[in-house]
C-alpha cells in the first residue's frame, strides 16, 4: 500500500479544521475538557470523513501556500464553531441580564465547563441549554452540517464570498436580539415592582422600601424563572436547529 506526499496532506487540512470545529463547539470549548480529548475527537472526525472529502492542494506544493491552506481550514473550523455557540452566548447574557433584574448579580459560582467566575443563573441556564441541545439531538444535525462543509467548501479552497464577516457579524448581532427576548419578562417585572414600590413608599412614608423590594425581586424572579422555562426552551430549540443552516450559509458561494 502507497500513501501519497499528497493523501497526508488532505489528511493534515481535514484534521485542521475539525480540530478547530471541536475547540470552539459547546462542551468542549472550555476548561472541564481537555485539549488531547478535543483533539482526540477532532482526530477521529477527521479519520472518519478524509475518504470522502473532495481536495485541491496544488497550492500546498509550496511551503507559503501550505501555510495559507492551513490557516484557512483552521479559520473555517473556529467559524463554523462559533456559528454554533451563538444560542449559548444568546443564554449567558439572558443569564447576566436575569441576574442583574432579579438582585442576584453578586451570587457567582464557578463554571466548571467554560472556567469562568458567573452568576448563579448564568450558570444554570447554560447546562439547561447544554441538556437541551443534546437530549434534542441538535448535535446530530451540527455534525452533518459540518460534514458537508467540506462539500460546500471543500479542502484547498478559500472563502467565496467577497464579505463572509458580514454574515458572521449579522448572527453575532441576533444574540442580542435573542438574549434581549427571552429576558423580557424579568425586564418587564422589575420595572413593575420599582413603579409598585415607589407608589408605597409614598402612601407608607415609614416602611423600609428599599430592603423590601429586594426580598420580593427575588422571589418573583424565581418563580417568574420557572414559569418561564418552556419560553427559554422554545428560543433554544429555534435558534439551535438553525444554527446547523447558519453553518453552512456562511461559507456558500
Amino acid at each position: 500500500m502507497t500513501i501519497e506526499a499528497s493523501d497526508i496532506i488532505v489528511w493534515v487540512l481535514v484534521f485542521l479544521r475539525t480540530g478547530a470545529f471541536f475547540m470552539g463547539i459547546p462542551l468542549f470549548a472550555g476548561k472541564m475538557i481537555p485539549v488531547r480529548f478535543r483533539l482526540g475527537f477532532g482526530l477521529l472526525l477527521a479519520i472518519l470523513v478524509n475518504p470522502l472529502v473532495p481536495a485541491n492542494v496544488d497550492l500546498a506544493h509550496h511551503f507559503i501556500g501550505a501555510i495559507l491552506l492551513a490557516m484557512n481550514e483552521v479559520c473555517i473550523g473556529l467559524l463554523l464553531a462559533m456559528s454554533v455557540r451563538m444560542v449559548f452566548f444568546a443564554v449567558e447574557l439572558t443569564g447576566h441580564l436575569i441576574s442583574y433584574e432579579i438582585g442576584l448579580m453578586a451570587s457567582n459560582s464557578v463554571n466548571p465547563l467554560l472556567g469562568s467566575s458567573d452568576s448563579t443563573i448564568t450558570t444554570l441556564l447554560y447546562y439547561f441549554t447544554l441538556v437541551v441541545f443534546f437530549v434534542a439531538g441538535i448535535h446530530y444535525d451540527v455534525l452533518l452540517a459540518f460534514t458537508l462543509s467540506f462539500e460546500v467548501l471543500p479542502i484547498g479552497s478559500f472563502f467565496q464570498k467577497a464579505n463572509p464577516t458580514f454574515g458572521f457579524v449579522r448572527e453575532t448581532a441576533t444574540v442580542w436580539v435573542i438574549g434581549t427576548l427571552m429576558a423580557a419578562p424579568f425586564i418587564a417585572m422589575n420595572f413593575l415592582i420599582n413603579i409598585s414600590f415607589a407608589v408605597l413608599g409614598k402612601a407608607v412614608p415609614k416602611m423600609n422600601v428599599f430592603v423590601t423590594s429586594f426580598s420580593v425581586r427575588i422571589v418573583c424572579g424565581l418563580a417568574l424563572l420557572i414559569s418561564s422555562l418552556l419560553l427559554i426552551t422554545s428560543y433554544v430549540l429555534d435558534h439551535s436547529r438553525r444554527s446547523a443552516h447558519v453553518m453552512l450559509d456562511l461559507i456558500q458561494p
